[in-house]
């Protein structure tokens, strides 16, 4: 098990203790940010159509509450790693690995968090769904907090401070993610993933291209390896316009002409949309100059057309 602290700063804890609302809106925004996190290192993608999260993502995100840090206003936790909680995972060498074994599900979170409230619109760290995931940290502010400071702790680890200001270039990461698109590709698949399912198909540029099968067995995929095949699905972007991954839902074999065809990196069909609009650090504008005047009880809309009227 790893420790960790969220510490909220700028809350005054007068008699020792949390409100209710300020612990469950915390936790409930760290455990489906941990999920999502999980999910995407592992799978692929934070979020699947029309069910819920796996049992396994379940296992993988699940942390601990120790109790109240005994100095600052927060919760002290504590994670195991995916070696303790997934092990059948780590049982075998795996080459294409894509998770440390000593990680935990707050590790991850963190990586995810904190390029999201950077605003690192080329990450590979979230995905859309993520994203509006994160908007969730958005109820710790209206309990009165300034800044939310996640501390793993690792010896020589550094915090992740998350902010109003981080939660609104969260908000604007979102809503420049162009839209998905059904694409058709051809190209080599040139490596597969049983457990995930995860694939990386090579186009004629040479271009590699990642994607996930979400329709289909495992199976489908080892028998389309190293040869050429066109891949049918909905290609998903990141906030700067580009290609994130591909969600197959349908493989064939191709030919030499599909390659020609068909073998171009997709591009969004609505990269600047009238409402994503390009945007700037804030200075003296826009949140600063709400900062101390938050009404507390707005709507998510309201909440974010306040920044957006002040940008």
């Amino acid at each position: 098990m790893q420790p960790y602290s969220l510490v909220l700063h700028g809350f005054e804890n007068r008699d020792g203790g949390l409100p209710g609302a300020l612990v469950r809106d915390l936790l409930d925004a760290v455990d489906d940010g941990a999920k999502g996190a999980v999910r995407l290192r592992f799978e692929g993608r934070s979020r699947a159509k029309g069910g819920f999260a796996p049992g396994w993502v379940n296992d993988a995100a699940t942390f601990q509450v120790v109790g109240l840090l005994p100095e600052n206003a927060g919760i002290e936790l504590s994670a195991p790693t995916f070696l303790e909680t997934l092990p059948e995972r780590f049982a075998q060498g795996d080459l294409f690995r894509v998770v440390n074994p000593d990680d935990t599900a707050l590790t991850l979170l963190g990586c995810s968090l904190g390029e999201a409230v950077r605003g690192e619109a080329d990450s590979d760290a979230f995905d859309e769904p993520l994203l509006a995931t994160f908007e969730e940290f958005r109820r710790v502010f209206r309990h009165g907090v300034q800044s939310l400071e996640i501390r793993n702790g690792r010896p020589g680890s550094t915090p992740l401070v998350v902010t109003r200001q981080g939660i609104q270039t969260v908000h604007r990461l979102k809503s420049s993610t162009p839209r998905p698109r059904r694409v058709r590709l051809a190209g080599k698949l040139d490596a597969i993933r049983h457990s995930d399912r995860a694939f990386t198909l090579v186009i004629e540029s040479g271009a590699q291209i990642r994607g996930v099968l979400i329709e289909g067995e495992p199976e489908d995929l080892a028998g389309h390896f190293g040869r050429t095949t066109i891949v049918s699905g909905t290609a998903q972007f990141r906030p700067s316009g580009t290609l994130l991954r591909v969600e197959a839902d349908h493989l064939e074999r191709g030919t030499d002409k599909d390659l020609a065809r068909w073998s171009a990196v997709p591009a969004p069909l609505d990269p600047q949309p009238e409402n994503r609009r390009s945007w700037q650090p804030q200075h003296r504008n826009g949140l600063a100059s709400i900062v101390g005047a938050w009404p507390g009880d707005e709507g998510d809309e309201e909440f974010f057309r306040m920044l957006e009227e002040r940008a």
